[in-house]
């Protein structure tokens, strides 16, 4: 069963624009991830994703990747270890030949006030979402292709940054801050470097850090009245990392559907 939305607009599918490309999904193996790789791999980009430790996962989105008759890999590698991360795109650059574009994805919740954060939780969120973010950024700066595409995802609750999730939004708040940095320092060779911030969105990650309680006042609070899926965040990432948006760079894309 593929895992990725085959809901995928067939404008978007049946395009081969990025033919040609290496694509490498950062937690790409499940969720969001493995929907941003199905988009890659359908418009014509050798598609590497990686994932922590769910093998079966990442076997299924592999043979859904090669349905588009593509070239596509699936590495095991952990986006908190920064050998891990040097080794995995000098492999990729040794395999494929370049890195065209890359997309990071993983992260994690503590939904917890501040006074009842441990060090153990402040550290954990500033390993899957800071960390990992650096460690990206930084390896895509030393082995990305001229001109190439860098998306990360962050969240909308960035520009929220209260209650229960204020640790969670200032981890990721900082990565915003890295992706401007990158996208100066990148830009004088036709390198994007963008974040993409969604609301919530209704997948197995998002469920796995609420209750369906907390879910349903969720999608009260959104004008359309539900959560957003992943589908509604593959045409955002989709555009950045496409030829169109070679003059956007430096911004956090919040694709939220009004709901903050």
């Amino acid at each position: 069963m593929s895992t990725f939305p085959s809901s995928t607009p067939a404008s978007v599918r049946e395009s081969r624009d990025l033919a040609g490309k290496v694509a490498l999904v950062i937690g790409g193996s499940r969720n969001m991830g493995a929907a941003f790789a199905g988009d890659l791999a359908a418009r014509g980009a050798t598609t590497v994703i990686t994932y922590a430790g769910d093998d079966a996962a990442a076997e299924r989105t592999l043979a859904a990747l090669e349905k588009h008759g593509g070239a596509a890999e699936a590495v095991r590698s952990d986006a908190t270890v920064s050998a891990d991360v040097e080794t995995l795109f000098r492999g990729v650059v040794e395999r494929h030949g370049r890195i065209d574009i890359v997309v990071h994805v993983p992260g994690a919740v503590i939904k917890k006030p501040l006074a009842d954060f441990t060090d153990e939780d402040f550290d954990h969120l500033i390993d899957r979402n800071t960390r990992s973010a650096f460690h990206t950024l930084r390896a895509t700066a030393r082995h990305i292709a001229d001109g190439g595409r860098c998306v990360v995802l962050s969240t909308t609750l960035t520009s929220v940054m209260t209650g229960p999730y204020g640790v969670y939004s200032g981890s990721k708040a900082a990565v915003e801050r890295m992706v401007l940095a990158a996208a100066k320092e990148l830009g004088g060779r036709g390198v994007t470097v963008n974040a993409v911030a969604p609301g919530p969105v209704d997948d197995s990650f998002y469920r796995g850090a609420e209750t369906p309680e907390s879910m349903a006042a969720a999608s009260q609070h959104s004008p359309r009245g539900r959560l957003g899926a992943p589908e509604d965040i593959v045409p955002v990432v989709g555009f950045l990392v496409g030829e169109g948006a070679g003059w956007v760079s430096g911004q956090t894309v919040r694709a939220n559907g009004a709901m903050f």
